[in-house]
């Protein structure tokens, strides 16, 4: 079986492996939606067991699609799925030697910020404000407080 997260980085298509286009797209068992938890546990989770080497690879890319971030729902809605699924396979100890979010000074929790706050100025932060708290609690209980630190700042000030 081909590991789609390992094909999304041969083809330099890893943006749409979080995001599920193209290829990339597995369908929710319940809903015609991606299922961003199953890529991630699944061809993320095989691709990180299969080399020491692959971890720095994985974060590299997962930092590449932060970056990638356009201010829509759409792509909120990735943020907010890929976050979830990530902390709570990292919680569970399946992402052997990924070695995002350690700390808050980190490009990528800068990324998140940044995201968060441009997100923020807009229409959809209010539409959205909901979801945001209940994946940042889904979060936090697995273990870090990123998202939920940041739209308490926002929100104070």
């Amino acid at each position: 079986m081909t590991n789609l997260f390992e094909a999304s980085i041969e083809k330099n298509e890893t943006n749409s492996f979080f995001r599920g286009e193209k290829n990339y797209f597995v369908r929710t068992p319940d809903f015609d939606q991606h299922n961003h938890g199953a890529n991630l546990g699944g061809h993320v989770e095989s691709f990180l067991r299969a080399s020491n080497d692959n971890a720095e690879v994985f974060d590299e890319a997962f930092i590449k699609f932060l970056e990638s971030l356009e201010v829509t729902k759409e792509d909120l809605t990735h943020f907010m799925a890929n976050l979830s699924a990530f902390f709570a396979l990292k919680n569970r100890d399946k992402l052997e030697g990924a070695t995002l979010f350690r700390s808050p000074d980190s490009i990528e929790s800068k990324l998140v910020k940044s995201y968060l706050t441009k997100i923020s100025n807009t229409d959809i932060y209010l539409t959205e404000k909901d979801r945001l708290y209940i994946h940042a609690n889904f979060i936090s209980k697995n273990g870090n407080d990123i998202l939920f630190n940041t739209l308490k700042e926002i929100d104070k000030g």
